[in-house]
């Protein structure tokens, strides 16, 4: 494997842990403009557990329960696993919900392509015996 092709591979991984942290920030910020009519209706007891409720309130994984929500916004069908109805995308703005589409579209690219570059250098070294 040539030098040039390593330096590719790491700026990509540069990038992709920039984009990272640019995900990380925003949901930081998205979190406090998350409805709280969507909050208060469904993330209660029918459809989430005494203890997720307790785990997902706190400050370390409320960020969860923001990406959760935002999900729930995007794609009602997610919800029906929890028994959540579909038209619980209703009670959230457009704006929310398009957000949201784009977000988690945009947060599973970059592990995706995470994956597909972690997957690489094992591909080069290890498959086509390379160096």
């Amino acid at each position: 494997m040539s030098i040039a092709l390593l330096h590719y591979v790491i700026d990509a991984f540069f990038i992709l842990l920039l984009t990272s942290m640019a995900c990380l920030i925003f949901i930081f910020i998205i979190h406090f403009f998350v409805p709280k009519v969507m909050i208060k209706t469904y993330f209660k007891e029918p459809y989430f557990s005494p203890l997720e409720i307790k785990l997902f309130t706190g400050p370390l994984y409320a960020y969860m329960r923001t990406a959760m929500l935002m999900r729930l916004a995007g794609w009602p069908d997610c919800g029906k696993k929890r028994g959540i109805p579909a038209t619980a995308h209703e009670v959230s703005p457009v704006w929310f919900q398009i957000v949201s589409r784009v977000f988690i579209r945009a947060l599973l690219t970059v592990i995706i392509l995470y994956i597909v570059l972690g997957l690489f250098p094992y591909f080069v070294f290890t498959v086509l015996g390379v160096l």
